[in-house]
C-alpha cells in the first residue's frame, strides 16, 4: 500500500511533467507486454520524451493542480501519458508509430498547449511532415513567385533577341 505522502510526491510530480511539456499524449497501454513499453520510453527519450503510467486518480489530481479540465475518468482502459518536451510532433510520431506495430495499443487523447485534443487530432498530427520537410516547402512557396517573375522577364528578353537577331538577317 502507498502511503498519503508517496502518494502526494507522484502527483507532485506528474503535474511538473504536465507544467513542464509541451504535448502530453493519453495512451491505452492494455496489453502491451513490458519489454515492449520499454523500446517505447527508449524510443520517446531518444526524442526528447517520456512515457508515465500511474493511476487515473493521481493524472486527474495533477491535472487539476495545472488548472486543466480533461477528466482522465472519462478515457478508457489502462492508462499511460507520453509527454514530449522538446517539440509537439515527435512524441505524436513516436506513438503513432507504436500504435501501427501493437493493435492493442490505442492512442485516446492529448493535451497541447492547454487546449485538449481527440484521439483523430492527436493521429492528425503525428501524421505531419517533419518540421525540416516544412520549412522546405516554405522556403518553396516563397521562392515560387520570384521564380515565375524571373522566368518571364527573361522570356521577354528573350523574345526581343530573337526579333531583333531575325530583323538583322533580313537586313
Amino acid at each position: 500500500m502507498i502511503t498519503k505522502q508517496k502518494k502526494s510526491e507522484i502527483i507532485k510530480n506528474l503535474a511538473d511533467k504536465f507544467s513542464r511539456k509541451k504535448i502530453a499524449i493519453f495512451s491505452d497501454l492494455h496489453g502491451v507486454s513490458v519489454a515492449k513499453l520499454q523500446s517505447l520510453r527508449r524510443n520517446l527519450r531518444k526524442s526528447g520524451g517520456e512515457y508515465k503510467v500511474a493511476k487515473k486518480t493521481f493524472f486527474d489530481r495533477a491535472l487539476s493542480e495545472g488548472g486543466m479540465a480533461l477528466k482522465t475518468k472519462d478515457l478508457r482502459g489502462e492508462l499511460g501519458v507520453a509527454f514530449g518536451y522538446e517539440d509537439e510532433v515527435s512524441a505524436a510520431k513516436t506513438l503513432f508509430k507504436f500504435s501501427k506495430e501493437n493493435e492493442t495499443f490505442k492512442i485516446l487523447a492529448g493535451i497541447l498547449n492547454d487546449q485538449i485534443l481527440s484521439d483523430k487530432q492527436v493521429v492528425a498530427l503525428a501524421r505531419l511532415p517533419s518540421r525540416e520537410v516544412l520549412l522546405a516547402q516554405l522556403v518553396g512557396a516563397l521562392q515560387s513567385p520570384i521564380r515565375g517573375l524571373v522566368t518571364v522577364l527573361g522570356g521577354n528578353m528573350r523574345n526581343l533577341v530573337m526579333v531583333l537577331s531575325k530583323i538583322k538577317d533580313n537586313k
